[in-house]
């Protein structure tokens, strides 16, 4: 069955789950919770809870509606729905722990990729790498977009890491370069499609896996969940040999610290009961991210860096209020006075009341701060 065919099926009026309701597509922006099958945080990062599944978009000329349906492997079956958007519309940035594959089959896609505007063209791939934030730009005008969902755990399940028979050595080492390896270190390939044949023809032979994976998902049959598998992984293997590879890397060095710098704000606002599974649930890491970036920063292990900033808050309090020792050491996290005496001596060489002394003679000793845990956030 061919792409068009395919569209033609699934956009008829009189198709029973066609959806009855018109949404407004600001309405829809997410912020935290759950929300249909993704999960999105509140730092605008999102998950979601499947393997592998396909969006298509479909907006008409001037039409103030995009038709939006998708397929999930495991997990769901099809959903829509048609969504009513302002002409040039930019919905929020978002960012998510898989890796994204869009198909321009008609039109242009116009996106914002961390922070900077991009043009797509009719036949255009563009594989988004995780942790990059993007939005899309909305316009009232004839477009068709697909997009492919890959999770992690999609490639543990439908690819042979050791034992992988590729098309070629080029496309062996993108794989593994850009896919397999888990690398963060480039925000998105493009993809620019081959000229075409005599007869005016796209000569590639990726188009042709769409359609056939969307046929599969649409219309599901027994091993249909493994027949898409199969056709996703020679999809990517072909790309790097049939398409021309242009490649937008990421400053690492920057980035890096522009994360570490969020955790650190984090954890030094939720000192007193934080777990470094709050940072998976806020940021959507998993924890061997934040130990090796804390560790990176700091030569610190994530516990190690959380006792430094509860005993700095400990020194400030102890410098700037007249809390006894005892509300201080609750006050930063710690209930057995004892481990917090201990902890305390060993990192500043002398006791809490010690230190306490030390505040007073410099003059900077007040009354407690109010309600507010940090004395230094006394109102002006």
């Amino acid at each position: 069955m061919k792409f068009d065919e395919i569209l033609d099926k699934l956009t008829q009026l009189n198709d029973p789950w066609l959806p009855k309701k018109r949404f407004n597509y600001s309405d829809l922006v997410p912020n935290a919770g759950k929300q249909g099958f993704m999960t999105f945080y509140p730092d605008r990062s999102r998950s979601f809870d499947d393997l592998f599944s396909t969006i298509c978009m479909i907006t008409g000329e001037g039409s103030p509606f995009m038709l939006a349906f998708g397929h999930y492997l495991f997990h769901h079956g099809s959903g829509s729905a048609e969504i009513f958007f302002e002409d040039g519309y930019l919905p929020p940035p978002y960012k998510h722990n898989y890796l994204e594959l869009d198909y321009v089959m008609e039109g242009q896609f116009h996106k914002q990729i961390e922070g900077k505007d991009y043009v797509f063209n009719r036949g255009d791939f563009l594989l988004i790498n995780q942790d990059t934030s993007h939005s899309d730009y909305l316009y009232r005008k004839k477009q068709v977009i697909l997009t492919l969902q890959l999770s992690n755990a999609f490639f543990d399940k439908s690819m042979n890491h050791n034992d992988m028979a590729l098309a070629g050595g080029e496309s062996d080492a993108f794989l593994r370069r850009f896919i397999l390896s888990g690398s963060r270190d480039y925000f998105f390939v493009r993809f620019t499609p081959p000229p075409l044949s005599t007869h005016g023809k796209d000569i590639s032979r990726i188009p042709g896996l769409f359609e056939q994976i969307l046929d599969e998902l649409s219309w599901p049959q027994p091993g249909s969940a493994h027949i898409v598998m199969g056709y996703v992984e020679r999809l990517l293997s072909l790309l790097p040999l049939d398409y021309r590879v242009s490649v937008e890397w990421r400053d690492r060095q920057a980035e890096q610290k522009h994360h570490f710098k969020e955790i650190r704000c984090f954890l030094e606002e939720h000192y007193k009961d934080v777990s470094i599974n709050d940072l998976v649930k806020v940021f959507g890491h998993n924890i061997y991210y934040f130990s090796r970036l804390i560790k990176r920063h700091t030569g610190m292990t994530y516990s190690a860096f959380l006792q430094n900033i509860r005993l700095e808050k400990a020194e400030l309090l102890l410098k700037t209020t007249k809390f006894q020792v005892e509300e201080i050491a609750r006050r930063v996290g710690y209930e057995n006075l004892s481990y917090f005496y201990k902890i305390f001596t060993n990192k500043f060489k002398m006791k809490p009341n010690e230190m306490r002394k030390t505040g007073l003679e410099t003059g900077t000793g007040h009354e407690p701060p109010g309600h507010t845990l940090y004395a230094d956030k006394k109102s002006n």
